[in-house]
């Protein structure tokens, strides 16, 4: 069986056996882990150790103070025989019986040991963020300042331009067009009507003075007249 050995100082050493087709083993310090390590440096679920093809590994759980190896944070590290780690301040060390060594040289390892990824930088406060949100509202509540246009390219001042002005009349202005157009239809059907009339009443046969309503109107010798006078 792989042995564990935890040390924490100040303490007595905490030995662990396991079986060697266990998968899974969990460290922390809290009280469901499978091996709890009493250390103010070691997180509640610290770590867990993986049962691979041709070996195990040590896998940290995103937790505060992390995993060492030759004082190096790992986010996995490939156990080897008579490794000595650090989980947290406590330290962790690992063996194999020379037969679980053989076991384990028959199975096909791939390493999967690596360091820990940089991370991201953490956002800002909210209170900063409010504060720049607040500045950035102000801006936008600033009237926004007309900018004199530029001069054009060939060097001279570019006239201002006028506003332009509606092109479309007002609904008054096209009522009283309307009138007028229908009143002058009026006056005109009226007066040919006048003028036809007046042709049958005076035709040039028997009043070949008569030159027509409009004419004979102000003709002093205006058939109408003068048939009045006949009528006297």
């Amino acid at each position: 069986m792989p042995r564990v050995c935890i040390t924490v100082h100040g303490k007595n050493a905490q030995p662990y056996r396991f079986s060697l087709e266990r998968k899974v083993v969990r460290l922390g310090r809290a009280s469901d882990n499978d091996i709890v390590i009493d250390c103010p440096s070691v997180s509640s679920h610290h770590c867990e150790m993986r049962r691979n093809e041709g070996g195990y590994t040590l896998e940290d759980k995103d937790s505060t103070n992390g995993i060492k190896l030759d004082g190096d944070r790992m986010d996995i590290i490939d156990l080897e025989n008579g490794h000595d780690v650090l989980v947290g301040d406590a330290a962790l060390d690992f063996k194999l019986t020379n037969q679980e060594t053989d076991t384990l040289a028959k199975e096909d390892h791939v390493p999967q040991q690596r360091a820990p990824l940089p991370k991201l930088k953490k956002k800002k406060s909210s209170k900063k963020s409010s504060r720049d949100e607040g500045i950035m509202r102000a801006e936008d509540d600033k009237p926004v300042s007309k900018r004199p246009t530029p001069a054009l390219s060939s060097g001279r001042p570019q006239m201002p331009v006028s506003p332009l002005v509606s092109s479309q009349p007002n609904d008054s202005a096209i009522n009283f067009a309307i009138t007028i157009g229908l009143l002058f239809l009026a006056i005109t059907a009226f007066y040919f009507g006048l003028a036809s009339g007046h042709r049958s009443k005076f035709p040039k046969t028997e009043h070949p003075k008569s030159k027509g309503l409009w004419s004979d109107m102000w003709n002093k010798e205006n058939p109408l007249i003068e048939k009045k006078k006949g009528i006297k």
